[in-house]
């Protein structure tokens, strides 16, 4: 599968949902990094230079948002792709998640073929 070997990392305050990405992805080869929140989510970008960063958009302390915002500040980050995935799932999350620059959006609960292909599609080739 193009793109294995690639690094991942899930911003999740859930550990089954972590689990169960990590898996599936870990399954095509590629490592998955968690972080459990906002700020950890900046220090392992910046240890450990993800190629794609899947991000939850309801955390708590600092929401998916705003950490989304400041990894984007972060010069050595410059260009990286951050997707929602995401149990919000109205319309207006959809768009302000568009607004902010997310370059996808996946739902929650989520089809393993769905994600896989979301992945492939916002992983550098």
């Amino acid at each position: 599968m193009a793109g294995d070997g690639m690094r991942i990392l899930y911003v999740e305050d859930n550990a089954p949902n972590f689990q169960l990405v990590q898996r599936i992805l870990g399954h095509d080869g590629h490592e998955v990094i968690h972080a459990q929140d906002g700020a950890a989510a900046l220090v392992a970008a910046r240890k450990e230079r993800p190629d794609l960063v899947l991000m939850d958009l309801g955390l708590p302390g600092m929401d998916g948002y705003e950490t989304a915002r400041r990894l984007r500040e972060l010069p050595e980050l410059a260009g990286l792709p951050i997707a929602a995935l995401t149990a919000s799932v109205r319309d207006a999350d959809r768009d302000k998640a568009k607004a902010e620059g997310f370059a996808g959006f996946i739902e929650k609960p989520f089809r393993m073929d769905m994600l896989r292909r979301e992945v492939q599609r916002l992983l550098p080739k």
